[in-house]
């Protein structure tokens, strides 16, 4: 807890005229429309968007939304990728996960016709024009983002995607019907099974040597425009290290990761000054401004702004899903860690909240930038 907490209390409610203000520019209540079973743990949610809204959650494949809940009596936020085209209904893909309690809602309780509330179109795993060939590496539920991108590709006059996608075995593959129905010509997909043998797939899991295995058999792959991985941590490393070796530049390659990385290391921005103590802050959101003071070991950035009744935005906390960005327009600050933010937002001075301290003895961030 800050010192600026501990002596002057420091906490205030926003009012609900700021909050609804906040909630219009980045979400909106949405309907369920549609909830089809994928596999036994799995399901896709189809979202009823208003016309009037239409503007507001167009978005670019693989990009993902956040979604805000009420699950007995706390607030739960929670990030899940589109997994539809662009000209169809708005839908995610939600695997069930072990103590999961949004996943488990959706995939036991949830009904059509339930209202929740869903941010705007959010993330940079994206693929915003089609310009040539590509390869895209997914496990589990991981294929989500990358089955969006499959279909623009699949739409497309131009353009190729060799899909290799792992799972145990052909009963959890996710959307294993809307993959079929992509033309072979544009997306080839090859599935690897981990815990099955079956004719016509490949067999183990996505280790170096089998991902090396894949590349060597097809050198062609190597000159795709650009390789796109979401999985496990584990499997996206072993992607990484394999397309390194094989002379893949780090820009080429795009991932996009669902859990706070345990092995990856995270990227930062230098300490650009020697500052401790006690930090003037002011937040702007939806153009209001709070001022408050922090102390540079203190609390994250958006703990001490969430305490002060602000609606700032977040969804992981945990540096993977840049909900939290906002930008430095005076000082400085760190992160502890950071999974997403590329390098040239870090050198426009954008942060993850969820993750900065202030640097220096005065710094005003923006959500709005």
């Amino acid at each position: 807890m800050s010192l600026f907490k501990k002596v002057f209390g420091g906490k205030k409610e926003s009012s609900k005229d700021n909050k609804k203000a906040t909630k219009e520019q980045s979400s909106a209540v949405l309907k369920i429309k549609q909830i089809d079973r994928l596999t036994e743990d799995a399901v896709k949610v189809v979202f009823e968007v208003p016309e009037a809204l239409k503007v507001s959650y167009a978005y670019v494949p693989g990009q993902y939304l956040n979604l805000i809940m009420d699950i007995n009596g706390k607030a739960e936020h929670r990030s899940y990728s589109i997994c539809s085209d662009v000209n169809e209904p708005l839908a995610i893909g939600i695997k069930k996960v072990e103590k999961g309690v949004v996943s488990s809602h959706f995939n036991d309780k949830a009904k059509v016709g339930d209202e929740i509330e869903v941010s705007f179109p959010i993330g940079n795993f994206k693929m915003a024009k089609v310009d040539g060939n590509y390869v895209a590496i997914a496990a589990g539920s991981g294929i989500t983002p990358v089955l969006s991108i499959a279909k623009l590709i699949n739409g497309t006059g131009e353009g190729h995607l060799d899909l290799f996608y792992a799972n145990r075995n052909d009963q959890s593959i996710m959307f294993e019907e809307e993959l079929n129905l992509l033309s072979a010509d544009k997306v080839k997909t090859t599935h690897i099974f981990s815990e099955q043998e079956k004719e016509g797939y490949l067999h183990g899991m996505l280790t170096e040597e089998v991902i090396t295995g894949i590349i060597k058999n097809n050198l062609e792959l190597l000159k795709a425009k650009g390789f796109y991985l979401c999985g496990p941590e584990p499997v996206i490393i072993n992607a990484q290290n394999v397309l390194k070796k094989f002379g893949v530049p780090d820009e080429k390659m795009f991932y996009e990761l669902f859990t706070t990385p345990v092995l990856m290391e995270s990227t930062k921005e230098s300490v650009v000054s020697n500052f401790t103590g006690i930090s003037k802050v002011t937040v702007i959101l939806d153009d209001e401004e709070e001022v408050f003071e922090l102390a540079t070991d203190g609390d994250t950035i958006l703990e001490e702004v969430e305490s002060h009744g602000i609606d700032a935005p977040y969804s992981c906390r945990g540096a993977i899903c840049c909900t939290c960005k906002a930008k430095v327009l005076k000082g400085s600050a760190t992160m502890e860690k950071n999974f997403t933010l590329t390098d040239s937002e870090i050198k426009d001075g954008y942060i993850l909240t969820c993750q900065a301290h202030p640097n220096s003895e005065e710094l005003i961030i923006s959500y709005d930038e």
